[in-house]
């Protein structure tokens, strides 16, 4: 059994929310150990050489990364760990803002870190409470934004971005 570490760092909980759903799939069906962990306790984040296999993913808000996640990217040695990425961040899941999103908030992010050679990438849409919305939404999501919708996440984009996963961690 591969053993795999997802470290996270989240703004409005959405994030989390998909690494429990990547977690299920990977476990339940690619036959992965994996532990989840908040990178707000960077600190005591179990050590890189316990696993196999890393997914490092952070909510995106005014279009930065959480600042433990990056500087887990930054920090850490990935040379022997097969490696993923995504974000969760409101206008990737925009279908005419997904682009911006992609080559900006992650794309450009991995740049800066040439040790960082991830397996996978992907930015999925993410959620904003309502009472946060007039603080953090721009012009161009403010009008989009129903007001009984404010998670624009793709569920079955995120399970089957799991399982490209899974079957990459999978391979020896």
């Amino acid at each position: 059994m591969k053993e795999t570490l997802i470290v996270y760092g989240t703004r409005y909980g959405a994030t989390p929310e998909s690494c429990a759903v990547i977690q299920k799939i990977l476990e339940k069906e690619h036959n992965q150990h994996v532990e989840i962990w908040d990178l707000k306790d960077y600190r005591a984040c179990p050590d890189l050489d316990d696993f196999d296999n890393v997914i490092v993913s952070s909510g995106i808000e005014y279009g930065k990364w959480t600042e433990n996640a990056e500087k887990f990217l930054k920090e850490r040695n990935f040379d022997s760990k097969k490696l993923a990425v995504f974000i969760s961040s409101y206008y990737a899941g925009e279908e005419d803002l997904y682009e911006y999103a992609n080559e900006n908030f992650l794309e450009k992010v991995l740049d800066k870190y040439g040790h960082v050679k991830p397996v996978k990438i992907a930015a999925f849409g993410g959620k904003i409470p309502k009472k946060e919305l007039p603080k953090i939404a721009d012009e161009r999501l403010l009008g989009r934004i129903p007001e009984h919708q404010n998670d624009n996440r793709d569920w079955d984009k995120i399970e089957a971005w799991a399982h490209e996963v899974g079957k990459i961690f999978s391979k020896d």
